[in-house]
């Protein structure tokens, strides 16, 4: 159990996190300072170096804790599915991303300028959650045999490294990247406000979207 100036150091950064989140939504992570973070919660801005050494250190954690959070919310969705947990997991990615779009953003938009995340990093660790929380479901399929595999370039050798770390063999694992790449630029492009031109509520056509990429590759119970 963490003992009193533990809890006292948890709520603090919690509060300066908070605190970013809110700077990041007004002005972006290129606008993001230590210094009006500090001040925006009555800090000083030699008391939040004590948390924080710099902004890139803040941004990582904001990053990682972003990634966390959708990877859990995405594996809640599938894990409590009733029907194709595939779906249901590209269902609470996409919900995530459009109730939290500034925080989606600060994931997957434009390039924060002068920061560079860790390399091999909390960051990537984190990310590689958000991918991996959509395989329980390709696995079923792959063990079943009706996953329709795809063919790994030879250069994508990320890719066998990922297939290595959730089990399953490349071309099973190239059909979890082609899946989450059509889900992901999907959610993006409504996220960013690229499908408004639509007119009325995009979620049957996303949902419609998810069904048949499910069916399509082979995924759907």
């Amino acid at each position: 159990m963490a003992n009193r100036r533990e809890r006292l150091r948890e709520q603090t950064s919690a509060e300066i996190k908070a605190a970013a989140l809110a700077h990041l939504r007004e002005g972006g992570g290129a606008a993001l300072s230590l210094r009006a973070v500090a001040v925006s919660i009555g800090m000083s801005p030699a008391g939040l170096y004590r948390y924080y050494p710099s902004r890139d250190a803040l941004l990582t954690d904001l990053i990682t804790e972003g990634f966390a959070a959708l990877a859990e919310e995405v594996a809640r969705a599938r894990d409590a599915a009733r029907g194709d947990a595939f779906v249901a997991a590209a269902l609470a990615y996409r919900e995530w991303a459009l109730t939290h779009p500034h925080e989606f953003a600060l994931l997957y938009g434009t390039p924060i300028p002068d920061y560079a995340a860790p390399e091999s990093g909390p960051t990537s660790d984190a990310s590689r959650k958000v991918g991996a929380a959509f395989v329980p479901p390709i696995i079923k399929a792959w063990r079943r045999g009706t996953l329709k595999r795809r063919e790994v370039p030879p250069s994508l050798t990320a890719l066998d490294r990922f297939a290595a770390a959730v089990d399953l063999p490349p071309d099973a694992a190239a059909v979890a990247f082609t899946a989450w790449t059509a889900i992901h630029g999907l959610v993006v492009l409504e996220t960013f406000g690229h499908l408004a031109w639509l007119g009325g509520d995009p979620a049957p056509l996303a949902e419609s979207r998810f069904q048949a990429l499910s069916a399509d590759l082979g995924i759907a119970p």
